[in-house]
């Protein structure tokens, strides 16, 4: 429960990307889609078993679903999008008054526990990465989408 609750604000900040970058209601559906199954390889990953009950549960894909348009974190990511002149402190304090801004912090806390379970974390978590790199390293928010395609060719192999 308590990681379904820290991951959905880093897809939330995918989903902000795409609102900041005005790729409609069905790209921002597949972040949603693909976010929920990496965030269940994530608790799998951890816990050691594949959490379905957890996340057809309140707390999993209804609470990722209202986080994803019109939580704190999407908002964010969309103003961030939209003045790339800002960092993400100045964001956290022109808009949260006083809040705190959980999913760039749970993203990079995601990307140092992702590292530790090897190399093919790119593979395994093509969306997150990517959330990673544009908030962290300097990739362009359009890349957003390859994270899709990323997990499209790995659920057909």
């Amino acid at each position: 429960v308590e990681l379904c609750g820290a991951l959905k604000n880093v897809v939330a900040l995918g989903a902000g990307f795409c609102d900041g970058l005005g790729l409609g209601n069905n790209t921002k559906a597949a972040i949603i889609r693909i976010g929920l199954i990496e965030m269940a390889r994530v608790i799998e990953q951890v816990t050691g078993r594949f959490p379905t009950e957890i996340l057809v549960e309140s707390c999993g894909v209804a609470d990722l679903i209202t986080t994803c348009y019109g939580g704190r974190n999407r908002k964010c990511a969309e103003a961030w999008v939209r003045n790339p002149e800002k960092n993400w402190d100045t964001i956290e304090k022109e808009m949260l008054n006083g809040q705190s801004l959980q999913g760039t912090l749970t993203c990079l806390e995601l990307n140092k526990v992702l590292k530790t379970y090897g190399e093919n974390v790119n593979e395994k978590y093509p969306l997150f990465k990517n959330i990673y790199d544009i908030a962290f390293q300097g990739a362009p928010a359009s890349s957003i989408v390859e994270g899709l395609v990323a997990e499209e060719e790995l659920n057909e192999r």
